[in-house]
């Protein structure tokens, strides 16, 4: 099945060339100085059949001299591109000199040595190898239009190590009425929210700005660890948005493609465990963003086929089918969402014979604020001791802060709020997980996109990193004689493996995993994938 492709959006980072040492940043303090007076402005220039329009400015820079350097004052070149539509590239560049030690910033890395930056300041609707071809172009371009005299081969070398991504957001404009399902008291957003905003050891934060439209403006930011938890193979913290122009168009207007708004999922530095991207992992960090689009999507009930009708285009966004095979994965809010039952279930069904626990649950989940004072339950429960006493036996469930009793979780307030025995809906929950491991057709295994998905509930598996390596952890009775009880464990593990290239997956990866299994005779067994393929050919 093919699905849509995002659309590069905002992009930051910084390209790094040492090629030339520092010279290009000497070349260019040349030319502002000498030849073009500190600046020019709307310049326009063709390059790969655009037309841009540019403009090159200059700022004093915080950092000092070397000694060696025969200036009182660093400057700071600054060119702003703009091309077709809202296409833009502002770009910012900066010396990188031998410092010694004493005098070296603390932004420029001991081991780096003469080099010129060039810092992406938000460029506009183009992927960073757009930024990284078209950035000489047009400083080439534009001195040429300037009559001035300018060495072609600045800034067409390799990118150094140290070059990075500190921001990228791929988007999908979605018709306003499908887009509603993100948005929606329990839309996906939402959901994820309510779900995960309690995870422990995590960054989380959800903002809602509905002053001009419902969604007019909603992001959820998740570190790492959060976004992890959304889909396993996430490497980054992010932001997701569904977002409207700063003036909403007016209603009525579907031949607008503004009148609908955007849906994009975003990396920035800010909520990454790891800091920038280097510039050498941009395609994998394209991938997990497109990942994520795709996935959330779904989950939220939107066709992710381009040609569904559902995908507006725009000056940019053309709903196209990706070039790349993107891992389906089932939601994994009704996974949380079933361990928070559980928690709760457990809790309630031990005080089950208690009404005075039963009460301050109730109290509890009806306060206005979602919190009462022990002061205010000692009336209905008991006194402060005996109220403390019971939030040890619903701990999980309830918490205290500085006396103020609250639930652990906005969800699980919803979930007493709706009823107190719970456990019915428990139940149905786990089946149905059941049901969905065991309602696979190994046949079904070479369907692409959701081939991968498919298998991990086949066999109940899971797949986590250990120590750099991939473990698969299957939770069914394997064999590695056919004669014994269970499925043959090649054989399954083979199924995988094509399960997860059919995905779009690196093959290499799977073979280097270690797999993991329960045997027929009670205990587990471990081996590699690589050798497990091996015994059936």
């Amino acid at each position: 099945m093919s699905v849509v492709d995002g659309q590069s959006h905002e992009v930051k980072g910084n390209m790094l060339f040492d090629e030339h040492g520092d010279q290009p940043y000497w070349a260019l303090r040349s030319i502002f100085s000498h030849e073009i007076n500190g600046g020019a402005k709307k310049i326009e220039v063709e390059v790969e059949n655009e037309l841009w329009e540019i403009s090159l400015n200059h700022q004093k820079s915080g950092l000092k001299p070397t000694d060696d350097d025969e200036v009182d004052q660093l400057y700071e070149y600054r060119m702003n591109a703009y091309g077709h539509g809202e296409r833009k590239i502002p770009l910012l560049i900066q010396p990188r000199l031998d410092w010694n030690d004493d005098d070296r910033p603390q932004s420029v890395p001991d081991d780096l040595g003469e080099a010129t930056n060039v810092k992406i300041e938000t460029a506009v609707n183009l992927e960073p190898d757009e930024i990284r071809r078209l950035f000489p172009k047009l400083l080439a371009g534009v001195f040429s239009q300037l009559g001035v005299q300018w060495y072609d081969d600045y800034f067409t070398n390799q990118l150094h190590e140290y070059s990075g991504l500190t921001t990228w957001e791929l988007y999908a404009r979605i018709n306003r009425g499908i887009a509603q399902r993100l948005v929606e008291m329990d839309g996906i957003l939402w959901r994820i929210f309510h779900l995960l905003g309690d995870l422990e050891g995590s960054k989380f934060e959800y903002s809602s700005d509905n002053t001009e439209i419902i969604g007019y403006n909603h992001q959820v930011r998740v570190d790492t660890k959060a976004a992890n938890q959304l889909l396993p193979d996430n490497q980054h913290g992010k932001q997701l948005k569904h977002y409207h122009p700063q003036h909403v168009r007016d209603d009525g207007k579907d031949d607008d493609p503004l009148y609908h708004p955007k849906f994009g999922v975003c990396f920035k530095q800010h909520w990454d465990d790891d800091g920038s991207v280097a510039w050498t992992d941009r395609h994998d960090l394209r991938a997990e963003l497109h990942d994520n689009l795709i996935n959330i999507l779904e989950w939220a009930d939107i066709p992710i086929e381009p040609d569904s009708g559902v995908f507006v285009e725009d000056d940019h966004f053309s709903p196209t089918a990706a070039d790349r095979t993107v891992a389906l994965m089932d939601d994994p809010t009704p996974e949380i969402e079933a361990s928070q039952h559980s928690i709760l279930t457990k809790t309630l069904m031990s005080i089950c014979d208690s009404q005075r626990e039963q009460d301050m649950l109730k109290e509890v989940a009806y306060a206005d604020g979602g919190r009462k004072h022990v002061s205010e339950l000692e009336e209905s429960v008991g006194s402060s001791s005996t109220i403390y006493r019971a939030l040890d036996k619903l701990s999980g469930v309830l918490e205290s802060d500085n006396g103020n009793v609250q639930y652990v979780s906005e969800k699980i307030r919803e979930q007493v709020t709706e009823t107190i025995n719970v456990t019915k809906d428990v139940i149905e929950s786990k089946t149905q997980i059941l049901e969905d491991m065991l309602s696979v057709d190994p046949d079904d295994l070479e369907r692409a996109g959701r081939a991968w998905q498919n298998w991990l509930n086949r066999y109940g598996a899971e797949i986590k990193e250990v120590s750099g390596r991939k473990t698969i952890r299957i939770r069914e009775i394997l064999s590695l004689a056919k004669s014994k009880a269970g499925e043959f464990a090649p054989e399954v593990v083979d199924w995988g493996r094509i399960a997860w290239q059919n995905a779009g997956r690196d093959p290499a990866e799977f073979d280097d995993a270690v797999v993991i299994w329960d045997n027929p005779d009670g205990g587990t067994t471990g081996k590699r994938v690589s050798w497990l393929v091996r015994q059936i050919e």
